[in-house]
Formats: C-alpha cells, sequence, structure tokens
C-alpha cells in the first residue's frame, strides 16, 4: 500500500496532517483494573519516518509467571503435531507493547514496512496486511475515544485475519440461483 500522507493521517484517524516533530496521542484510564492505554502517531524529524504505537502502562503490573501458568497447557493440532505458540509479549518496566508500525517515504507516498501486533510480524503475511494494521489501529482508537480499554484478540481477529483463506466471498459461489416461481401459483389461483 503506497498511499500518500493526508490518507494516511485520515486512514489512522489523525484530524490532521502532522508536521516533523509532532505526535498525535490518544489515552484512556481504566480506574478499576489501573491500566493506561495509549496510543500515539509521531512523525520524525524531516519527514524519515512515521510510526504508530498502542501500549499498555500498569499501575500494578502482573506478574510473568501468572500468565505462564495460563498458558502452559500445549495445544495439539489436528495433524498430531503441537501448535506454535505465538510469540511472547512481555510486560518491561510496566509497559506492554501492543502494536508498532513504521512508515517511511517513497517519493510522495507514504509505505509501512514493518508492523508488528502483540511481539508477533505481519510484514507480508498475507495479502493487504498493510491496509489492515491501519485499520486495527483505528479501530483500537475509535475504542479509547470511547472511553474504554479496545479487545486487542478481538479487533486481531476481526482486522488482522487473512480473507484470502476464506471461502465464499468474491472468488466463490455464496448461496444457489434462486428458484422461478409461477406468480400464479403463488395466489393460488388457475387458469
Amino acid at each position: 500500500m503506497k498511499i500518500s500522507l493526508e490518507a494516511l493521517m485520515e486512514q489512522l484517524g489523525v484530524p490532521r496532517v502532522l508536521t516533523p516533530y509532532e505526535a498525535h496521542p490518544w489515552l484512556h484510564y481504566d480506574e478499576d483494573s489501573g491500566i493506561t492505554c495509549s496510543a500515539e502517531v509521531r512523525v520524525a524529524p524531516g519527514y524519515d519516518d512515521i510510526e504508530t504505537e498502542i501500549q499498555l502502562l500498569y499501575d500494578d503490573p502482573p506478574d510473568e509467571d501468572e500468565e505462564e501458568e495460563e498458558d502452559e497447557e500445549e495445544q495439539i493440532g489436528a495433524d498430531g503435531l503441537p501448535i506454535p505458540r505465538k510469540p511472547k509479549n512481555p510486560i518491561i518496566d510496566g509497559r506492554r507493547q501492543i502494536m508498532l508500525m513504521h512508515l517511511e517515504p517513497t517519493a510522495d507516498e507514504w509505505e509501512v514496512k514493518s508492523l508488528i501486533v502483540k511481539g508477533e510480524q505481519y510484514f507480508n503475511q498475507f495479502p493487504n496486511w498493510d491496509e489492515k494494521g491501519c485499520a486495527f489501529f483505528r479501530a483500537c482508537i475509535e475504542a479509547l475515544q470511547m472511553g474504554e480499554i479496545p479487545d486487542f484478540d478481538d479487533l486481531i481477529d476481526a482486522q488482522l485475519s487473512d480473507d484470502s483463506r476464506k471461502g465464499g466471498g468474491r472468488r466463490g459461489r455464496i448461496g444457489r440461483k434462486s428458484p422461478k416461481a409461477n406468480p400464479a401459483a403463488l395466489m393460488g389461483m388457475k387458469k
């Protein structure tokens, strides 16, 4: 995806074009859980690059040991082989990075060069991965603007899935052709 700066800012939910050294933040603090979710779009000096980032900040970070116990069971696939675990997304100094997207200029347009979500690299993993990364970021900031911490796992499933592996849609037949009905037979009239 190559996109103009103005269209990129609109796609990311930034209300105006940012200048070098400028950032546009979103923030929500949940008092009950003691978690702050922050999202930000940053422009480097001289328009060298643009980064989008989403992170969670914990008042009282959970222990890594507790999280490991929850995921301790090894999952087995249909072929009998273990399913590889997703990369860990550690908490460092009370922060957990959810998303980092790096964009660089190419001529007059911008292109996504890296997309990491919850420790997993999405670069060229499926078609339109870059557009879906922007849609994921936008969905997260929309949740923040509504005053809630996004459900990242649901948004990953909804926004960052590989549509090319699903059936139906543009390539396949969704349903059968409608049957032809004789209007006279439907009304109970005889000829």
